[in-house]
């Protein structure tokens, strides 16, 4: 999460024009760092975590081959709301 800081010190430099020297400059700075924290890493994790838990299915094979097929199919099963 080191890379957010670049994001918290961008919103932080560009808020000061609008608000001058307030606290509010800081709050935004950290909201918005954190939430491209949390929208870039959670589909990472989201990946990690079914890897680490998977159980093979009934007929003895495992669900994910790698983290790219486990990425495709909850993109694809869970990601279109078509299904």
């Amino acid at each position: 999460m080191g890379s957010m800081t670049n994001v918290y010190d961008w919103i932080k430099e560009n808020s000061y024009f609008f608000f001058g020297p307030s606290w509010i400059n800081r709050l935004s700075g950290t909201v918005g760092g954190v939430a491209a924290g949390v929208a870039f890493s959670m589909p990472f994790d989201a990946v990690r975590t079914r890897m680490h838990t998977m159980r093979p299915l009934p007929n003895g094979r495992l669900p994910y081959q790698n983290s790219y097929d486990c990425f495709k199919k909850i993109l694809h099963f869970e990601g279109n709301p078509k299904h």
